[in-house]
């Protein structure tokens, strides 16, 4: 009897384990990849859960579930200071709106790949989700920063100004010398 209740101690395997070398990979609705503009990028320079999100988001489709599994708490951590630890001058209802949704896709990510009976394509899907989301977070910051059209026609007033005082400078000088007026003979 005593050999038998032995047998039965035996270490289950983890279901996991036979989905742990795929890689997510994103679907058809995936969103064209946003660029953000230098005034943008400039705005981020310092914003450092930003960029930590910004390479896990681009390694997201080239990483094993496995690692997705295993780095997940580090994931989940800088999604949530990115949400709580946002520069005041970067935020406003919208961002903190694209911010939470990356914070959940990143979440449910992550539950998805965690899960015993892994579904790839339900992780495929929140992969792509959460890839979206993250491109909607950096059009809604390049919203933030751009120059309205009052902004860029008063910079196009004084670049014309400042063009127009340049060429009068230039025309008074070569009346001064001389070089605009006919040469009589």
């Amino acid at each position: 009897m005593l050999f038998a209740c032995k047998e039965e101690q035996k270490e289950l395997e983890d279901p996991r384990a036979a989905t742990d070398t795929l890689q997510i990979s994103f679907l058809e609705f995936k969103k064209p990849n946003i660029i953000l503009t230098p005034a943008t990028r400039e705005a981020i320079a310092g914003w450092e859960y930003y960029n930590t999100l910004s390479e896990n988001i681009e390694a997201l489709d080239t990483v094993r579930l496995r690692f997705l599994r295993q780095y997940s708490k580090k994931y989940l951590d800088n999604a949530a200071a990115l949400v709580t630890k946002t520069p005041d001058s970067l935020i406003n209802n919208a961002i903190r709106a694209r911010l939470l949704v990356v914070y959940s896709k990143m979440n449910t990510t992550i539950q998805e790949a965690s899960k015993l009976q892994v579904d790839t394509l339900a992780v495929s899907q929140e992969g792509t989700e959460l890839y979206n989301a993250f491109q909607n977070l950096k059009l809604q910051l390049n919203l933030k920063h751009q120059k309205s059209i009052e902004e860029l026609l008063e910079e196009f007033d004084i670049e014309a100004d400042s063009l127009a005082t340049a060429r009068d400078t230039l025309i008074g000088d070569r009346r001064q010398r001389g070089t605009l007026n006919p040469i009589d003979n």
